[in-house]
């Protein structure tokens, strides 16, 4: 059987049982606003029953006593499967994000359907050469054909720059967003030394292992990776390819670069001089992005090169008031004062298209008529113009065989349907990402009212136990002091 004493012990360990118990409640309600934090809970498990069975146990055979209760851990309440769904999503989420947000931006670049847009000034370029041509002589009708063209070019070129500019923001955000990852990467680093110390010391760093999580999650958004635990409670987070792509491992840290390849309008990712695979997050989606933004700068500069190609081949078959043929329409002076013809071979042909500074200068230069004349000058004759006019509706073997007009109605109407694809792809990602954060809310989120719960629970079996060392003291009073003792 037994000892008197006996009952002391198991009183004992329910009362710090439940001790434990509530300072992991007051713990998780202190923490109810906390980003990153998973709710915990102690593991109580039954301590061994007395005697333990053996040939020689006391008090013979046919019973056993509980001994009372053990807290054997302190468990976060984590689904690691979720964790994973989540942080997929997340990344998926991250790329439609961004690549939405550029799309945007490129839309307004050419803001279409506009009354100010590329659209509206083409055709307003072609009214006026069909205007010239019906009035060949008229100096109004010429400055307007300029200014219309002059409009155009401004346009062309402006529409480069902004595209260039968008360009270089996701080049800064890319290296912003290296430097973010670099820098959490170094964070999980520092964490999985304190962890890793703490566990071989035999206790639970939950709250480290919070704080680890928060970093991984917000990895998430920016880049695709795997993690892999390790036996020491550190873990090891892998980028891409296999050993190469070890952004961290343990206490060790690889720097991930990024690097612009100009010749596939792309950045390549690496670490420690290996490339690896972004396939995920803002990373890629920026670098996708990038790619697209370089498509549509290759459109416009392919538009921009065959249209003043067309329009300077016909216009240096025509003459001026004066005579003058053989003059290109679209030409700029370079350093030296050299006239430089403008044409689908020149290259960036957007950024730099411009009127001929002569024929700004002297509009009577344009060349309207398709004869000349010494004897007998056709200065009413418009029919050069008119051909420059129907240039508007030439199919181009450069531009996939559609007219300019067409041309750029094509390409712009497909970033209409990209941008669409990408906002609708970010608002279903952006559902499903809350819908699995609230899936992990329901696991790891705490309750204040779960937790009022549990701790009246814990208040009230604390008591119980304290009131059984109570009984038991006055049970021992009896034997001590109340036995043999006559009245």
């Amino acid at each position: 059987m037994p000892g008197t004493f006996f009952g002391f012990n198991t009183a004992l360990r329910g009362m710090q049982a439940q001790q434990r118990g509530i300072y992991t409640t007051s713990h998780n309600i202190a923490n109810a606003n906390t980003e990153g934090y998973t709710r915990q809970q102690v593991v109580l498990a039954a301590t061994p029953a007395y005697p333990v069975p053996a040939m020689n146990r006391p008090g013979g055979q046919g019973w056993q006593i509980g001994t009372g209760v053990d807290s054997q851990e302190t468990r976060r309440l984590r689904d690691e499967f979720l964790d994973t769904q989540i942080r997929r999503e997340t990344g998926s989420l991250g790329q439609w994000q961004q690549i939405q947000d550029v799309l945007q931006q490129v839309e307004v670049v050419f803001n279409e359907p506009s009354d100010t847009g590329l659209s509206t000034l083409m055709s307003q370029f072609w009214a006026a050469w069909q205007e010239l041509s019906k009035n060949a002589e008229s100096s109004p009708v010429r400055t307007t054909v300029v200014e219309t063209a002059n409009a155009l070019a401004e346009a062309f070129s402006h529409s480069y720059q902004q595209l260039t500019t968008i360009q270089d923001d996701i080049d800064q955000s890319i290296a912003l967003k290296v430097t973010e990852v670099n820098s959490i990467a170094q964070q999980i680093a520092d964490l999985n030394g304190q962890i890793k110390n703490i566990v071989a010391a035999g206790d639970q760093p939950n709250d480290l292992i919070d704080q680890r999580d928060l970093l991984l999650d917000k990895l998430s958004k920016i880049i695709d990776f795997t993690t892999t635990k390790n036996s020491d409670g550190s873990i090891t987070v892998t980028l891409g390819n296999g050993n190469t792509g070890k952004l961290v491992d343990g206490t060790a840290v690889q720097n991930l670069t990024a690097t612009l390849d100009a010749s596939n309008k792309e950045f390549l990712f690496a670490l420690g001089g290996n490339n690896i695979d972004v396939s995920n997050g803002e990373l890629f989606g920026l670098n996708k992005a990038y790619g697209t933004v370089s498509t549509y700068l290759d459109n416009l500069n392919t538009l921009v090169g065959n249209l003043a190609d067309a329009i300077n081949q016909q216009h240096k078959q025509g003459y001026d008031l004066k005579g003058n043929t053989n003059v290109p329409f679209f030409a700029y002076k370079d350093s030296s004062g050299r006239l430089v013809e403008i044409d689908k071979y020149t290259s960036g042909a957007a950024a730099i298209i411009q009127v001929n500074p002569d024929i700004i200068d002297d509009v009577s230069k344009i060349a309207a008529a398709g004869t000349w004349d010494a004897t007998n000058p056709t200065q009413g004759d418009g029919s050069n113009a008119l051909k420059i006019a129907q240039l508007q509706n030439t199919r181009t073997a450069d531009l996939s065989n559609a007219t300019f007009d067409d041309y750029y109605k094509n390409f712009t109407a497909k970033l209409g349907v990209d941008a669409n694809e990408a906002t609708r792809m970010t608002t279903n990602q952006g559902v499903l990402v809350d819908q699995l954060n609230n899936r992990k809310d329901s696991i790891s989120g705490v309750s204040l009212d779960e937790e009022m719960a549990s701790m009246l629970q814990y208040q009230r079996a604390f008591e119980a136990s304290a009131r059984m060392i109570t009984t038991l003291d006055s049970m021992l009073d009896k034997i001590i002091n109340g036995m043999g003792v006559t009245r």
